[in-house]
């Protein structure tokens, strides 16, 4: 098992694109994923059949949640509800972890 001691470091930012990096997946559980998004790049509304959560290491995103938009900063957080639709755009270059409770 390796050690990773910076995540922006561990994925940098292509240009104009979106990039992820699952870091830890166990099964009919918690799934752990790292992005990297270059400024205006986006991850179109969809749902999922169990709840997740995003939080922002870097940059600057905008996550959509049923219709309603939240500006996130470095440090902050947004849940992503079960069923419902969300989104991710990226606002500036960013890093952030999206964690997927799927055993929930």
């Amino acid at each position: 098992m390796s050690t990773i001691t910076n995540l922006e470091q561990e994925m940098p930012i292509s240009r104009d694109a979106t990039t992820s990096r699952p870091l830890m997946d166990l099964p009919g559980s918690t799934k752990l994923v790292l992005f990297a998004m270059d400024q205006g790049q986006e991850i179109s509304a969809h749902s999922a059949p169990f709840p997740a959560h995003v939080l922002l290491l870097s940059g600057s995103i905008e996550v959509m949640v049923d219709g309603v938009f939240q500006v996130l900063s470095p440090g902050a957080q947004c849940p992503l509800p079960k069923g419902l639709p969300h989104g991710v755009k990226a606002l500036a270059p960013s890093h952030w972890l999206l964690t997927m409770l799927r055993g929930a």
